[in-house]
């Protein structure tokens, strides 16, 4: 708690005003890191659309790269919740996002006419999830981009089998 006093150039008083502790000003961190993630991956797929994108592969691939882009931005706090010293019971919060996540991707692309097999849901959000732990323990900015410029790219070759491609 000191350390976090330091920089962020506050009280102990003024942090325990606010958050009832350690384990509260973390969750409280990963909540707000996570609602800038999906806003700005919703705000990305929105504009896409506006702009005539309508394959549901690539409207993912845009969330997919902003959602990457936050994780670059944000690769500090990133860092400390996939260094597993979080509070008891954050595996499981997190474990549950991590479901959730999956099943509003399988969602997506169900809303979008394409009946997405949820294996590759979950392998793309695994991809998407590894990807953002990798950047997150890079400490070189053009490493970081590469890294997620690959992943992007990788996932862009995939290829739904036949009976779920658009017509």
């Amino acid at each position: 708690m000191t350390d976090i006093v330091n920089r962020a150039g506050a009280s102990v008083g003024s942090l325990y005003h606010h958050f009832s502790g350690k384990a509260d000003l973390y969750l409280t961190l990963f909540e707000e890191l996570n609602n800038e993630q999906a806003e700005r991956t919703r705000r990305a797929v929105r504009s896409a659309r506006d702009a005539g994108i309508t394959d549901p592969q690539q409207l993912f691939l845009v969330g997919a790269r902003e959602y990457l882009d936050v994780c670059m931005e944000q690769r500090e706090l990133l860092r400390l919740f996939v260094s597993g010293d979080g509070p008891p019971g954050f595996d499981l919060v997190r474990r549950q996002r991590l479901a959730d996540w999956v099943g509003m991707n399988t969602e997506f692309f169900v809303r979008s006419g394409e009946p997405l097999d949820e294996a590759v849901a979950i392998v793309m959000t695994g991809a998407i999830g590894l990807c953002a732990q990798e950047l997150s323990l890079s400490a070189d900015a053009a490493r970081t981009r590469k890294i997620a410029d690959g992943v992007i790219e990788v996932l862009s070759r995939l290829e739904r089998p036949p009976s779920e491609r658009s017509q």
